[in-house]
């Protein structure tokens, strides 16, 4: 039997109809699973920063951290053999919002973080480790969300201004019980504020690529293509000013980019941009 030929054009026009609202359908659910790890890389990056900036400005300043709050207790539990290892102990973390102690860089700070140095921190070569576990919690955040942290971070300084960041199975917990996962090696140089001790008015420029899951358990990966720039300095130390990242859900046909500086001001705050394809949605870092 012969098929009309309008007919085989309107079944064809339907299948393409049906085949591309499907397409468009696992584009936009691809787009929404990858916009999720983009909110929890941008905390879990800007959390694990923190960490980073904590241990640099104690090292750097033998202990007398220029970020770090008055009330800050540090206590050596080992002065005399390699390496060095001492704590810093920010206070409980409060029932109630502000919870933790406000640090110069405007992060809220409680809980305990565990450092060891090899050698003169100074001098290349050197590795400080820096470990905060679940049985001595750290906790970092806005003073109303707050992060509780567990990771070790290995930093190793690989030259004058430049530093190896290692991060295994990091794990954050945010206020709701959500869990994130983190993992990579970055690269961090210091730009600016290399003849200063302590990492107050320093910037520097982060590169590298890693893994994680975020809070509703996707597994995703991230690249660091446009190097993140950090400033040290009132109302910039939170997160990042400029830089942009491409992640994609480990599921997922499609990825996306973070832009931390969408409107290209290199603006100190916490608005970055996910971008999949031409659209774009700006969103606030947790």
């Amino acid at each position: 039997m012969k098929i009309p030929f309008k007919f085989l054009v309107l079944s064809f026009a339907v299948s393409f109809l049906i085949f591309g609202t499907m397409s468009c359908s696992k584009v936009l659910q691809d787009n929404r699973d990858n916009i999720t790890s983009a909110e929890d890389y941008s905390s879990a990056e800007s959390e694990l920063a923190g960490v980073f900036d904590v241990s640099d400005d104690l090292n750097e300043t033998n202990q007398n951290s220029l970020i770090a709050p008055q009330g800050a207790i540090i206590k050596k539990i080992d002065s005399t053999g390699n390496p060095f290892i001492y704590e810093i102990d920010f206070g409980p973390l409060g029932a109630t919002a502000p919870q933790g102690t406000l640090c110069k860089d405007g992060k809220y700070r409680a809980g305990k973080l565990r450092i060891s140095v090899t050698l003169p921190y100074t001098q290349v070569g050197a590795v400080a480790i820096v470990t905060a576990g679940s049985t001595n919690p750290y906790y970092s955040g806005d003073g109303t969300n707050m992060f509780k942290i567990e990771a070790e971070v290995r930093i190793k300084r690989t030259a004058t201004s430049t530093f190896e960041i290692t991060t295994t199975n990091g794990k954050l917990t945010d206020t709701d019980g959500d869990e994130i996962t983190f993992s990579g090696i970055k690269t961090i140089e210091k730009i600016k504020g290399l003849a200063s001790q302590g990492i107050w008015g320093d910037e520097y420029q982060i590169t590298g690529s890693g893994s994680g899951i975020n809070r509703k358990g996707e597994a995703y990966t991230w690249n660091i293509n446009t190097p993140l720039i950090k400033r040290l300095e009132l109302g910039c130390a939170k997160t990042f000013v400029k830089g942009i990242i491409e992640l994609k859900n480990t599921d997922a046909s499609t990825s996306l980019k973070i832009d931390f500086d969408p409107y290209n001001n290199e603006a100190c705050d916490l608005t970055a941009k996910a971008i999949f394809g031409n659209r774009g949605v700006i969103f606030t870092i947790r």
